[in-house]
C-alpha cells in the first residue's frame, strides 16, 4: 500500500518469539495501519505485509447433538476440513514492512501500535536508516514530482518562443505544428 519511491526511514514489526498468525487477523491488522497511515500521510508511506498464511487450519468436524457419541466416528480418519489458514512465525521474522520520512516517525509507531492489537503475540519495531541504502536509492522518485517538473518546463517553453521574434510570417503556432511534423 502506498507509493513505493525513495524514503529515509524503513521500520519492521518483529515477533519477539514463534507465533502462529490466523489470516483474518494478518488483514485486519493490515487494514489498521493502512487506515492510520492513509489518514495522515496520504501516499507518503509505503506498506507491505512480509509473512504470507501457507499453513493450511483443518478441523475435525463433531456433532453437538444429544447421541453424538453413537453417531459420530471419534477421532478415526480425522484429517478435517480446511477452516482457513495461518502464517508461522519464527522469533525475529517481520510481518509488516514499511518506509517513511523521519518526520512521520510517530504516526508510524501509532499505526504499528494499532495493528500489534488485531495479532496474538509479542511484537518489536525495528528501525533503520536506508538513506543511503544502493536499493532505496534505485528506486526512481516520486512520479507526482515528475509531474510537477513536466508542468514547470511546459509553462517555460511558450513563455521562450513568445519572446523569440518570429519569422517572416510565420507565427509561433506555424512553427510548433512544424515541428510535432
Amino acid at each position: 500500500m502506498g507509493s513505493d519511491k525513495r524514503y529515509e526511514i524503513e521500520a519492521e514489526l518483529r515477533a519477539t518469539y514463534p507465533v502462529r498468525i490466523r489470516d483474518n487477523s494478518l488483514e485486519s491488522a493490515r487494514q489498521a495501519a493502512n487506515k492510520c497511515m492513509e489518514k495522515k500521510l496520504f501516499q507518503n508511506f509505503y506498506l507491505q505485509v512480509v509473512s504470507y498464511p501457507h499453513l493450511v487450519v483443518r478441523e475435525a468436524t463433531s456433532l453437538g447433538v444429544a447421541g453424538a457419541d453413537r453417531i459420530s466416528k471419534g477421532m478415526k480418519r480425522a484429517f478435517g476440513r480446511p477452516k482457513g489458514r495461518m502464517a508461522l512465525l519464527h522469533k525475529g521474522d517481520a510481518v509488516l514492512r514499511s518506509r517513511i520520512m523521519k518526520k512521520d516517525l510517530p504516526v508510524l509507531k501509532d499505526a504499528f501500535r494499532r495493528a500489534r492489537l488485531k495479532m496474538s503475540g509479542d511484537f518489536t519495531l525495528n528501525v533503520r536508516d536506508i538513506t543511503n541504502d544502493p536499493i532505496n536509492l534505485a528506486r526512481k522518485e516520486h512520479v507526482f514530482k515528475k509531474k510537477e517538473e513536466e508542468k514547470k518546463a511546459e509553462e517555460a517553453a511558450p513563455a521562450a518562443a513568445a519572446a523569440t521574434p518570429a519569422a517572416e510570417g510565420e507565427t509561433p503556432a506555424k512553427e510548433e505544428k512544424e515541428k510535432k511534423a
